[in-house]
């Protein structure tokens, strides 16, 4: 699916290639530390508010960092006897019961079998594992699969056509919207509920204290003085739909997605940014715009020491010479992993809906490594037609969209 192309007449091969449809996003969904639905989210972003705490759902005073991006009550009125009593499966069915009424539709106007769900995540639901583990509860381990929250919010919805995980480490929100896109493309589906989802647990939370990623001060992107990064929950969903059969009221289009592999190391980004840049790359290739149409980037930007430097140059050298606003959001709401990509999406087609961008927060004295137009200090007027979307993972995961707003 990585699209290394350009779709406007020819390939990179030079063979003719047809331009391929656009997608629709009819609306967008959240569940975050800082917000549980889009206008909550939103407003909270521009004012500055700081989704960062001390994290209460499981003990952390053994370990060397025990703050995060953490949901303190799920508060959306949910009849949650219908939803398994599962973190991640709860912070998708929050954010799926935002996306319909931010639609306007329940239930959705499609058959049944002609909705398909495609969600991201790093983590799937690995902390019913834990709990089983630890309370001697066999009967959770089948929630711990990857794919049983996907599940879960597939009966929640009532869909009956198909129901995909993908695990691209924390690209895997984008992943999921490219494969959703591509689903409704090849006629397998006629809507799409797309996004990507990871909750908090301890031994997730273990295993960053392990890597000494995590940072004791705040986060900072793009900071000289950046640490680490610190972990984040949250879901973040999209309705999508063939741009044919979409109405008037959309939030924004779909127009390119991109995916590459640099395999550099198991934990690590290359330093030289070339996965991500052939990401970026094939995004706009696929969208058939060129690097000059983009108005605005929303940056994985982690604020850890090699990411954020080897995105930034990635970043140069596609954007050319041209000084694009960048900016990054996890300072509010740490890495929420599976769900960043599609909350950072969303955020894009916010953007050009109201005409402003939030500041990156906990970004005070720009790395001159990280030489980028970060917004920092207060949003900034902007409405970006073009925007862009970068996402690192794990592995060497890499993925990037190019999105359009509503006009």
């Amino acid at each position: 699916m990585c699209a290394v192309q350009d779709l406007a007449g020819s390939s990179s091969e030079g063979r003719p290639t047809p331009r391929l449809e656009r997608i629709a996003i009819l609306a967008g969904g959240v569940c975050t530390p800082i917000g549980q639905d889009v206008d909550a989210f939103w407003s909270a972003l521009l004012t500055g508010a700081d989704g960062i705490s001390r994290i209460e759902r499981f003990p952390v005073d053994d370990l060397r960092v025990g703050n995060g991006g953490e949901i303190k009550k799920l508060t959306r009125a949910i009849e949650w006897s219908r939803v398994p009593d599962c973190r991640a499966s709860r912070l998708l069915v929050s954010a799926a019961d935002d996306l319909l009424s931010q639609a306007g539709a329940r239930p959705l106007p499609v058959a049944p079998e002609r909705l398909a769900v495609v969600v991201g995540t790093a983590l799937g639901g690995v902390e019913e594992g834990e709990r089983a583990l630890a309370g001697d509860e066999v009967g959770r381990l089948p929630r711990a699969l990857y794919d049983a929250p996907a599940h879960a919010l597939k009966r929640w919805l009532g869909a009956r056509g198909p129901a995909i995980t993908v695990a691209t480490a924390c690209a895997s929100g984008a992943t999921a919207m490219g494969l959703g896109a591509e689903l409704l493309r090849r006629g397998e589906a006629d809507m799409v509920v797309a996004g990507g989802y990871d909750g908090l647990c301890r031994f997730v939370l273990r295993g960053f204290n392990g890597l000494r990623s995590l940072t004791r001060d705040r986060v900072r992107p793009f900071d000289g003085r950046r640490s680490g990064l610190l972990l984040g929950e949250a879901a973040g969903l999209v309705l999508l739909c063939r741009e044919r059969d979409a109405g008037a009221r959309r939030l924004g289009t779909l127009l390119g997605y991109g995916s590459a592999s640099d395999a550099a190391h198991i934990a690590a980004p290359d330093p030289e940014g070339r996965g991500i840049e052939r990401a970026m790359r094939g995004a706009l290739a696929q969208a058939g715009v060129d690097a000059g149409d983009v108005d605005f980037v929303s940056a994985h930007g982690t604020a850890t020491t090699l990411n954020d430097a080897s995105e930034a140059k990635a970043l140069r050298r596609v954007l050319g010479a041209r000084r694009v606003p960048v900016n990054s959001i996890k300072g509010a709401i740490g890495h929420t992993m599976g769900a960043a990509a599609t909350l950072e999406a969303i955020l894009c087609l916010l953007a050009g809906r109201h005409g402003q961008v939030p500041a990156t927060l906990g970004l005070e004295e720009l790395d001159p490594a990280c030489d980028l137009d970060l917004i920092q200090g207060a949003p900034r007027a902007l409405r970006p037609r073009l925007s862009l979307s970068t996402s690192l993972g794990f592995g060497g995961c890499n993925a990037a969209l190019v999105l359009q707003g509503a006009t």
